[in-house]
């Protein structure tokens, strides 16, 4: 028998060991279903349907285990860090990590549960709201900590994403770097500061994937010229596309895309992957047309400072002093 939750605990297919055992006088029988393959225990006391495990990618089995430690205690502590952004839809390039972050008084101490990181470093009633009923950092406080905290590649993909402007005017930035830069004002002092202000006024609202993100860091970190993002072209039938990138002196575009461009049902609208591509020719060659180089590449290479940089040499762009980052 598949156990059903009351509906006040019900989240997304997780249950809770101790509402299950609660509400059916038996320890048995989630560790039962368990071991016949119908559930998996994802963390400590919390499990979900296997069959439904196995269809989710990484950033929704982390987002899964999240939910799962914060209804275990009841929303007493704050999820912060990596924990707030997987909620916060923001990217992390590297894997998602083992522990759920919360924030705690400091007198609370940094002691940490097995799967648990405890930050003991105070909390302010105007950084806390809640998301599905769940307490978590604003998506200000969330995106300073991880300024401070990630790897650089990672943070400025994170700050990108809260500033993104959507050209489209679908849904509207997560925040303003302004807001953004307010937060980390008040916060001072804390740990990684300088470093967070870097990268907090290096962020932009116009990079449109953390692939991009990361592109712009290797370009920054290379030292090649500072690109202008989403430049505007006329094409066929006087239709307006935008580049990722464009390097006025040297006329040169740049283009960062990853294969869901052409097999994402949200990036598709509508049209096969086919047409996709024959659409995607199409453009490029009208833009081509109208510039000295054209380039594309993929997140991998974006990814890479050394891969990026052998591909923005060939298309002729110059290289000054590299710019610098706190680390």
């Amino acid at each position: 028998m598949m156990p059903v939750e009351p509906e006040s605990r019900v989240s997304h297919g997780l249950m809770l060991a101790s509402d299950i055992n609660g509400a059916f006088g038996d320890t048995t029988l989630l560790p039962r279903l368990a071991a016949r393959g119908e559930i998996c225990r994802i963390s400590r006391g919390v499990y979900f349907r296997a069959d439904t495990w196995r269809t989710l990618d990484s950033d929704r089995r982390y987002e899964m285990r999240v939910r799962g430690a914060s209804l275990q205690r009841r929303g007493s502590m704050v999820l912060s860090h990596h924990s707030a952004a997987v909620l916060w839809g923001l990217p992390i390039l590297r894997s998602w990590p083992d522990e759920v972050h919360f924030l705690t008084e400091r007198a609370s101490g940094g002691r940490s549960d097995p799967g648990v990181r405890r930050h003991a470093v105070g909390i302010d009633s105007n950084d806390i709201t809640t998301i599905d009923e769940l307490p978590v950092t604003t998506v200000q406080r969330t995106v300073v900590d991880l300024a401070a905290a990630l790897d650089l590649k990672s943070a400025v993909a994170a700050i990108d994403c809260a500033l993104h402007i959507d050209r489209f005017e679908r849904l509207p930035p997560l925040t303003t770097k302004a807001e953004l830069l307010d937060k980390w004002e008040r916060m001072l002092p804390f740990r990684g500061s300088v470093r967070a202000r870097s990268r907090l006024e290096f962020g932009t609202e116009h990079a449109d994937s953390p692939a991009e993100s990361a592109s712009r860091v290797n370009m920054a970190l290379c030292g090649f010229p500072e690109p202008e993002l989403q430049h505007p072209f006329v094409i066929l039938e006087g239709r307006s596309v935008q580049t990722d990138f464009y390097w006025p002196e040297q006329d040169a575009v740049g283009e960062c895309d990853g294969a869901g461009k052409y097999s994402d049902p949200r990036l598709l609208h509508g049209r096969s992957a086919e047409q996709v591509v024959y659409d995607e020719k199409v453009r490029e060659d009208a833009i081509r047309e109208q510039v000295r180089g054209f380039a594309r590449w993929d997140p991998p290479v974006g990814m890479s400072q050394y891969r990026l940089r052998a591909k923005l040499l060939r298309l002729g762009l110059p290289l000054s002093r590299p710019r610098r980052y706190p680390e």
